[in-house]
């Protein structure tokens, strides 16, 4: 990818402090979560349920801000744009991506609902069950978004999550329309495969309008397209240029101009599942945006969801980008 434009990546989601535990599948099914899933709580619900917890760990989440946290931490230009309040979740939350040097171009409001936060519960074989107050982030609407900042970025990067908020749903679709007049591309994670259910209809009317890339794990697409996950890569080919699904430890597929990729995982001891995804789509949009080749940005981004799963937490400890070099990947 080669223009003027000063930002590489910007993302739009929901700005999200994380709470991490560790629990049994007892606590869940006691709890009757859909286990391996997110699911939609209220204030007092997510309070309450967090002070059953001495032993947390707290921070910065949401899933395209994990994404846009790791690709500036590559090295790339990158700005996130997600509604929190001014209080200690929403400072936390504006600190952490700072210190990541991503340029954060709308500050806490002083009103309105709390910060969101996700509670991340985390079972023996590290998967993730998340539990989250939306809060401040179901306010973010059109108006957060600064027509002149999307113009200036050549990718802009959106959560499937942020379909549960309708006044954001509508920003999905005016983005689509001005992917052309503002010269940007538009790239997509499913999220969820709970999400997609809730919102099938919406994401397939969203990919008519040609979205470029869009990232998933096998159960969000094979959900989406009601097929296995290989014939849905192939046979959306005509809604979306580059279509990623990862694999968990069998890796990733992309698909892409009658090409399809099989790029194996790396072999690691999985002590969290939780932000893999997002780091997956980190390395692979970082290689994008670096002009490296599909099967590379692919590599990449097996390698930063392998150096996240070691560690509780959506991000991991080390520096990445020392890890990629190091190991001959960059």
């Amino acid at each position: 990818m080669t223009d003027k434009k000063n930002i590489d990546l910007l993302g739009i989601g929901n700005a999200i402090t994380d709470i991490l535990v560790e629990v049994d599948y007892n606590f869940l099914e006691k709890m009757k979560l859909n286990i391996g899933a997110m699911q939609l709580t209220d204030y007092e619900t997510i309070n309450k349920t967090i002070n059953l917890f001495k032993d947390t760990k707290v921070s910065a989440g949401g899933s395209v801000a994990n994404t846009i946290s790791m690709v500036a931490n590559l090295g790339n230009r990158c700005a996130y744009i997600g509604r929190r309040k001014n209080d200690t979740q929403g400072k936390l939350f504006s600190e952490s991506m700072s210190s990541s040097n991503v340029l954060l171009p709308n500050s806490e409001v002083e009103f309105g609902k709390a910060s969101s936060t996700c509670l991340v519960m985390i079972t023996p074989n590290g998967e993730r069950t998340m539990l989250t107050y939306l809060g401040a982030s179901t306010n973010l609407t059109e108006d957060d978004v600064d027509l002149e900042l999307i113009e200036n970025s050549k990718i802009v990067y959106l959560e499937g999550y942020l379909f549960d908020l309708p006044e954001a749903k509508k920003l999905f679709f005016s983005l689509a329309d001005k992917q052309e007049e503002l010269g940007f591309e538009f790239a997509l994670s499913l999220s969820d495969p709970f999400c997609v259910t809730r919102h099938k209809e919406d994401f397939l009317k969203l990919l008519d309008k040609k979205v470029k890339i869009v990232f998933s794990n096998q159960e969000e697409i094979e959900t989406l397209f009601s097929c296995s996950v290989e014939k849905a890569l192939i046979n959306s080919s005509d809604k979306i240029l580059i279509n990623i699904s990862t694999l968990g430890e069998k890796g990733a597929m992309v698909y892409s101009n009658g090409n399809l990729i099989k790029k194996d995982s790396f072999s690691v001891e999985v002590k969290d599942t939780t932000g893999a995804g997002d780091s997956f789509a980190a390395g692979f949009l970082h290689g994008y945006i670096n002009n490296y080749p599909l099967d590379k940005c692919a590599e990449v981004g097996n390698f930063c969801a392998s150096e996240t799963v070691k560690v509780i937490g959506a991000r991991p400890e080390v520096n990445v980008k020392e890890m990629l070099l190091k190991n001959n990947i960059l």
